[in-house]
């Protein structure tokens, strides 16, 4: 009966942190009424207690960025530095290679924030490194020029008035570009992109 009880636990918890918990609305079955009320340390420290580490990466990026509905991290440097110090090694190799594989598949404005909370970039590097590692997104993800302009134009809006990172962002994407310049993207891209 326990475990049948921890499965549906884990169940929902798994539901709210995964796929299903990124609906607009409010997401927290599987969580005590007063998970809220947490600090950001116990939060994490409840779903690692009933999630396995990926989805515990999964959870730490979606409540930063909001996508839980009323479930929030504050600090995303006191959560990740929580789930780091309470893994062994083989869970923290999964924990740390979600969350930057997570990390990465982002939409730009997304990632900023995560890098921004994070501290994983020097403010005046941010923009250039979003640039450069947004060649490798477009390739895995097979964008095509339509969809990279969306996706620029929704960056550009949400830099708002820090127009140097969006344009350190825009020199950092042609420099990788002209470097990738005869790989495997679409010629079109490389031509749409490269110049100013």
């Amino acid at each position: 009966m326990k475990t049948v009880k921890l499965l549906a636990t884990s169940l929902l918890i798994t539901c709210a942190i995964s796929s299903c918990s990124k609906e607009k609305k409010e997401q927290t079955e599987g969580f005590p009424p007063d998970f809220n009320t947490y600090t950001d340390a116990a939060k994490v420290d409840y779903v690692m207690k009933h999630a396995g580490p990926d989805s515990v990466a999964q959870f730490v990026i979606d409540a930063t960025l909001g996508r839980l509905g009323n479930i929030r991290i504050d600090s995303l440097g006191l959560a990740a530095a929580h789930a780091y110090s309470n893994y062994n090694d083989s869970s923290l190799v999964v924990y740390s290679t979600v969350f930057d594989e997570y990390s990465s598949t982002l939409p730009l404005p997304d990632k900023m924030k995560i890098y921004v909370a994070a501290g994983k970039s020097v403010p005046q590097q941010l923009g250039y490194q979003l640039g450069l590692e947004y060649v490798s997104q477009i390739r895995e993800n097979r964008k095509t020029v339509g969809r990279v302009k969306e996706e620029i134009e929704e960056f550009r809006k949400a830099c708002a008035d820090d127009t140097v990172t969006y344009t350190r962002f825009v020199k950092g994407f042609q420099t990788a570009l002209k470097v990738d310049h005869g790989q495997d993207l679409p010629e079109e891209i490389y031509k749409t992109f490269s110049e100013d």
